[in-house]
């Protein structure tokens, strides 16, 4: 009898929590039965709507909720402040673009009764989304720059032709109107397009961007002035790319039905420019990657080594792209002047290039400080652009260019910590001003090339040493230079030096005196070794390492006091 009455208990329990589902799902199938996809979950702009349209995984605000749905994009909606019903017709055409058509509010019905007093030619709204913030993506027409004629409805503005240039960011072009003195309503304007979405319906593409206004930078722009739909159609031959585009006249995709019918129609050329000119010489790109010494820039070639960009590593983000355009001077493999177009963000122009092969892994470069519009006006500059000193990726350790063990009779350290003790006077203890001298780096010695594998230099104290390795060196007239870089680096430290050095009168013998600087940043011509720099010393030669090294096995140096001492000892005996 218990086991029957337990049995009655569980399904009267049953029953009762299907009663109650039913009930519920009958509630929210009256108010909100359906859901939306979850990626239209965002807030989205509408030309003629106030503010912006949010939508989440069961309401479209000020259209309702979602109470019935039917194919994937039939939405019947229950607009609670109405009491009324209304079918929306929702596309997809891509995540950042919904269109949808729509019915009045009505009593209800199923969702396909309302859906059916859709007429074909109902109104046909596009929602574009502004949040999260959408990710542009790269623009259709390519390869840039191009050349175009365009139209705004009072004929073909074609000579001067405008030009539509490449930005950093493929995702952007720079469109440059010219104005043609013999038709009306053209004018001189830059426009950049930035390229949010794509889509193909049949053989017909759209594009949906945002326009602004180069030349009128400080001009508050809206939505409704921004956005715009294309639709555009390429054209391939032989030699050239053409794109043919109609543009919207305004913040909607409405009356646009093919490529030469808009509120403006362009025909894009791509132009025989620079991007197919030259190639950087294969000394330079066999290593595509290679970094400024403190590793703050990254100089990267790509595209069949015609393009170099350089990019920006110390927290910040700027890419600079470079193709070669033109060669001037090519000289013993390791020496070559070169035009190129620059690309920054949407400013472009032409620059000089130098390119120096140095030895090891080492390239330096000069670059022009001016944009010139004229590929020939690049490199008529006659003042020597500064040197940006680079290596790889993957440095090899090589014989340093001096060898030999010296005193340091005077450093940038030493000069410091002078002006230092001046300071602190005579109440500091000398603890504290002896600590000084170790963290200033005040080095007494330094040996240079004398390891095993003559590849590092020592710089040591009484209580402190550091050790760098040597990379590549090179000569110009009586300055060396060396990269070097720490063996031991804290994170904080330059990653690798130019070491600039001078003998004395020229003389390289190992009895002259060396004067030497170290720079963080590149090999910097207007520093003077032994004065300026991250760090500079002056030394005098102790011998080479072989008599270094040979004097100093055979025990301590016997000097005329010490064999003073030693006759007195014996006088004594």
């Amino acid at each position: 009898m218990a086991a029957i009455l337990n049995m009655f208990r569980v399904s009267a329990a049953g029953i009762l929590a299907h009663v109650v589902l039913l009930l519920s799902l009958a509630v929210y199938s009256s108010y909100g039965g359906c859901t939306f996809p979850a990626d239209w979950t965002g807030s989205w702009f509408q030309s003629g709507i106030p503010g912006l349209i949010a939508i989440n995984s069961t309401h479209i605000q000020s259209k309702g909720e979602c109470s019935e749905t039917e194919s994937y994009d039939k939405f019947l909606l229950y607009d609670r402040a109405y009491d009324c019903y209304r079918c929306m017709v929702i596309h997809e055409k891509h995540k950042y673009v919904l269109q949808y058509k729509e019915t009045y509010c009505s009593q209800k019905d199923s969702v396909n009764s309302v859906c059916d007093e859709i007429s074909g030619d109902a109104p046909l709204y596009s929602m574009f989304r502004k949040e999260p913030r959408p990710i542009p993506q790269s623009c259709p027409f390519h390869p840039p720059p191009f050349t175009f004629t365009y139209s705004r409805g009072s004929g073909d503005c074609i000579s001067p032709l405008s030009r539509a240039e490449s930005c950093t960011d493929d995702s952007r072009l720079l469109l440059r109107y010219m104005a043609c003195p013999d038709v009306p309503g053209t004018e001189s304007n830059v426009e950049e397009l930035v390229c949010l979405a794509t889509w193909k319906e049949g053989s017909t593409r759209y594009l949906v961007g945002q326009i602004s206004q180069v030349t009128r930078r400080n001009s508050i722009a809206s939505d409704e002035d921004t956005y715009r739909c294309f639709i555009y159609k390429g054209q391939h031959s032989d030699k050239s790319m053409t794109y043919i585009i109609a543009q919207s006249g305004d913040a909607t995709c409405n009356g646009l039905s093919s490529p030469t019918d808009g509120s403006r129609t362009m025909k894009l050329t791509n132009s025989d420019d620079e991007h197919n000119r030259c190639h950087f010489p294969k000394w330079i790109v066999e290593h595509h990657k290679w970094f400024s010494l403190d590793h703050t820039h990254q100089y990267r070639f790509t595209t069949k080594n015609a393009t170099l960009k350089i990019m920006n590593e110390d927290g910040t983000f700027e890419e600079k792209r470079l193709v070669c355009h033109s060669i001037l001077e090519q000289k013993d493999k390791k020496h070559i002047t070169l035009v190129a177009h620059v690309t920054r963000g949407c400013e472009s122009g032409h620059v000089c290039l130098m390119f120096h092969l140095r030895d090891g892994n080492v390239l330096e470069l000069q670059r022009g400080a001016s944009l010139w519009e004229a590929p020939q006006d690049a490199c008529s500059d006659p003042a020597a652009p500064r040197y940006v000193t680079l290596t790889t990726t993957t440095m090899h350790p090589m014989r340093c260019p001096i060898f030999g063990r010296y005193s340091i009779v005077n450093s940038l350290a030493d000069r410091r910590r002078k002006r230092q003790q001046i300071t602190i006077g005579d109440s500091e203890s000398s603890e504290i001003q002896r600590a000084a001298e170790c963290v200033a780096g005040d080095y007494d010695s330094a040996s240079i090339g004398c390891g095993a594998a003559q590849d590092t230099i020592e710089f040591k104290s009484s209580c402190t040493s550091v050790v760098y390795t040597c990379y590549g060196s090179w000569q110009e007239g009586n300055r060396g230079f060396l990269i070097a870089a720490p063996v031991a680096r804290a994170s904080s430290h330059p990653r690798t030096f130019c070491f600039m050095y001078e003998h004395s009168h020229g003389n390289e013998s190992h009895n002259g005196a060396l004067a030497l600087s170290a720079v963080a940043r590149s090999c910097d011509r207007s520093i003077i070794p032994g004065r300026e720099g991250d760090k500079a010393y002056n030394l005098t030669s102790n011998g080479t390492c072989e008599q270094s090294s040979k004097y100093n096995s055979q025990g301590t140096r016997v000097t005329p006091a010490a064999i003073l001492l030693t006759s007195l000892v014996l006088m004594t005996r």
